[in-house]
């Protein structure tokens, strides 16, 4: 997990166009590319980077919709569980609030608990906030939170992990 946690804050390293910092939209769509032009490098067996994968209640139990997800689809690989091939959720604010942060930490934590994803990440652009402390996930190490934004051109990142 430490290979994709680095190759995702290479990837937050990669945005330094100032327009993608202003719609979650555009930062996601960037964040897509960054990621997947990085994610051969992890070797996780055929695995994609797929944007706002609608979550089915008769498949998944719930309907949250996340921003990007890294997995092995289900559909065609023979997994036996839809929780078999799922590395990473994520989900993206531009300038999150406390209170809609917390709403993100609480659907991260519903996913990595009934769909097995190993990892959760969490990512406030434009902002120097993470809001963790407002993760109450009960496998809190789980969970990574960035901030990240563009001052003078140069991107800045603050990490953290509930632990």
């Amino acid at each position: 997990m430490d290979a994709l946690i680095q190759t995702i804050k290479d990837s937050l390293l990669g945005i330094t166009n100032p327009r993608f910092y202003e719609t979650e939209r555009g930062f996601q769509g960037e964040l897509n590319a960054e990621l997947r032009s990085r994610l051969p490098e992890l070797e996780l067996d055929g695995a994609i980077v797929e944007q706002e994968y609608q979550k089915r209640m008769k498949d998944h139990g719930f309907t949250i919709r996340p921003d990007l997800i890294i997995h092995v689809p289900f559909e065609g690989a023979g997994f036996e569980r839809r929780s078999d091939g799922n590395f990473v959720v994520i989900e993206i604010k531009r300038r999150a609030s406390r209170k809609s942060a917390k709403d993100d930490y609480q659907n991260l934590s519903r996913m990595c608990h009934e769909l097995g994803y190993p990892m959760a990440v969490f990512i406030n652009i434009d902002s120097d906030e993470t809001f963790i402390n407002e993760c109450n996930h009960p496998a809190q190490g789980l969970i990574h939170a960035f901030s990240v934004k563009l001052e003078n051109g140069e991107v800045q990142i603050t990490e953290r992990t509930r632990t």
